[in-house]
């Protein structure tokens, strides 16, 4: 398995408008894209960084919901969302409640 792991500046005044977003549109968006197996959007209270980590079957998987993500870019930062990384890498293990 590949996870994806995304780093993104959020405008906090539109704090609301985001997260609409994120259940209407990207959340069912990435669920669709092949390999996809599971995700976690975070936010940290303390300050404008969100976390993502996005988990794929494959790194080819991977890699093509990050070209998903680029392809979006325009959109999320008309919504007040900055894209400072995306990075693909291997999860080499894991563990479950």
């Amino acid at each position: 398995m590949h996870a994806v792991v995304g780093i993104f500046t959020m405008d906090r005044a539109r704090d609301e408008e985001q997260r609409r977003a994120l259940k209407e549109e990207v959340i069912p968006i990435t669920r669709q894209v092949p390999g996809f197996v599971s995700g976690y959007w975070t936010s940290d209270p303390a300050g404008p960084t969100n976390y993502v980590l996005t988990i794929w079957d494959t790194e080819e998987q991977a890699r093509a919901f990050v070209r998903v993500v680029e392809a979006r870019m325009p959109q999320g930062e008309q919504a007040g969302v900055g894209y400072d990384s995306l990075t693909v890498v291997e999860v080499i293990g894991e563990a479950h409640r």
